[in-house]
């Protein structure tokens, strides 16, 4: 357990060092799909912009706070600037699945995801076979159903 603790500090330490660091030490943000990382900057930002925005999005909290979301697999870059223009974070993005708790099956050229935790349900990803359009169908109409009901 000590170990675990002693790795997320040191992670913690690095994304802090990675925003206070300069352009050209900076390292890659990892964001898995449907997931949401979160960004606190030293100084004030004055401007963020994503390369692709269909590959991870930004949101701004505040000047000092943003989160990274990613949207589709792949990377893109992401740039934050300061007073004057002056840039204070430039680097990759890239944007990774979360197989925590899945299991996948495949057959010939057909995938399947599971998510098993604990009980097993399917959970479609982007470039699984057609046998996961029904699953994907359900998916949206539950999600319009849940938004509309707001």
């Amino acid at each position: 357990m000590r170990s675990f603790r002693v790795r997320a500090i040191a992670a913690l330490v690095g994304v802090a060092s990675v925003l206070a660091a300069s352009v050209a030490s900076a390292q890659d943000i990892r964001v898995a799909l449907d997931h949401a990382f979160p960004i606190r900057l030293a100084e004030a930002a004055q401007g963020v912009a994503i390369g692709n925005p269909s590959i991870a999005g930004v949101s701004v909290q505040n000047d000092h706070f943003l989160f990274v979301t990613g949207r589709s697999y792949g990377s893109t870059n992401l740039v934050v600037v300061g007073d004057n223009g002056r840039v204070l974070y430039s680097g990759r993005v890239i944007v990774t699945s979360d197989e925590t708790g899945a299991v996948i099956v495949t057959r010939g050229t057909d995938t399947a995801r599971f998510e098993c935790t604990p009980v097993c349900r399917p959970r479609p990803d982007i470039g699984d076979g057609a046998a996961s359009t029904a699953v994907n169908d359900q998916i949206t109409t539950h999600a319009s159903t849940a938004n509309g009901a707001h």
